[in-house]
């Protein structure tokens, strides 16, 4: 038996820590130098939630999953005008439009990668109006943590372009393509894949003949994509490695293009496609996994019963929320946790501060 905390058996304070969120992973560390021997290194399997700006705060804010509370964090690096995320990194657009990548927030030690700035982009030498929608989809190929061969791709210039960066460019690289606007873009099989508004999905092979063109590879189907109620489009890579399209759609009470009123209800639709074979595919289960949607690269985790994770859902937030949208008790009706199942939407955090996006796990 043990005789004091410091003596329990290192196993089951390894165990333990796996248990803990980063933040709280901190604190066990902190307790003696036997728990901080045992305490695993820094990860997490569990996505958490950067809250939305406060104005000119230093301190952000993060929602966990795993322990269901709020942790604040000095980050005076991270005041911006805009972020993304993509893997376990975040990117951030500086008041002074400087851009840079800094690795999980969540994290004690946060690495910093900077990029070309906005004048860096091809054929861009002002800044348009409307600026703050300059970049509107940032994604990773591989984790700069774990990885050199990375490399980053945006979507830019109001979501009409592709940008591409790798380490040591010191200029953006623009991408090609017959697309006239893009909603997303995933990496997927060795390639980037951007999804435009019409349901078109290209290829861009970065290491191939043709590094700087995305090709069109798959079309999904018209009637699937009607324009009434439709709010976003997404591609996410699932677990088994295969494609799959999501779209979100807002229920309306008036169907009229000049008198569309949303009654704050959502659905998801989601289909598998191969793009070998040309096909798609309605997913009516995901069984064991669930997605992540929002202004983060989108991905997908497995879960089991013991996880705080829900299985078949999709976790959703949005960027821009109007006042119209939040409720009474702070939350607001555009995010939530929707269920594959049944179609009911229950909250996944309720405060003062309205969700930004999900920063993924750090495995």
């Amino acid at each position: 038996m043990a005789r004091s905390w410091a003596d329990l058996p290192q196993e089951l304070l390894r165990q333990c820590s796996r248990r803990l969120c980063p933040k709280n992973l901190s604190v066990f560390r902190a307790v003696c130098r036997s728990w901080r021997s045992a305490a695993v290194k820094e990860w997490s399997d569990v996505p958490s939630l950067m809250l939305a700006d406060k104005g000119e705060m230093l301190w952000r804010e993060f929602f966990c999953l795993r322990c269901e509370q709020f942790h604040t964090k000095l980050l005076p690096e991270v005041m911006a005008n805009r972020y993304f995320s993509s893997r376990d990194w975040v990117l951030t657009i500086s008041r002074d439009w400087e851009f840079q990548m800094l690795r999980n927030p969540m994290l004690r030690y946060s690495r910093i990668i900077k990029l070309p700035s906005w004048n860096k982009f091809p054929d861009i030498y002002v800044l348009p109006p409307f600026y703050v929608s300059f970049i509107t989809k940032f994604v990773l190929s591989d984790s700069p943590t774990t990885s050199q061969d990375y490399k980053v791709m945006v979507i830019y210039d109001h979501g009409r372009r592709l940008g591409l960066w790798k380490p040591g460019d010191e200029e953006w690289t623009a991408v090609t393509s017959p697309a006239v606007e893009y909603c997303d873009v995933i990496y997927h099989k060795g390639c980037f894949i951007a999804l435009d508004g019409e349901g078109g999905i290209y290829r861009c092979d970065v290491d191939g003949s043709t590094p700087f063109e995305a090709q069109v590879v798959f079309e999904m189907p018209e009637r699937l994509l009607e324009p009434f109620g439709l709010v976003q489009l997404y591609l996410v890579q699932a677990m088994t490695g295969s494609l799959l399209f999501v779209s979100q759609w807002e229920d309306c009470s008036d169907f009229s293009m000049s008198r569309r009123r949303p009654t704050g209800s959502y659905r998801f639709d989601v289909f598998e496609i191969d793009l070998d074979t040309q096909t798609y595919t309605e997913v009516l289960s995901l069984e064991n996994k669930s997605l992540f949607l929002g202004h983060n690269s989108s991905f997908c985790l497995e879960v089991d019963e013991n996880h705080i994770i829900e299985s078949n859902c999709i976790y959703f937030t949005k960027y821009n929320i109007p006042p119209s949208q939040f409720t009474e008790d702070g939350g607001v009706t555009n995010m939530g946790i929707y269920h594959l199942k049944d179609g009911t939407i229950k909250p996944h955090v309720k405060g003062k501060s309205s969700p930004l996006l999900w920063i993924e796990p750090s495995f």
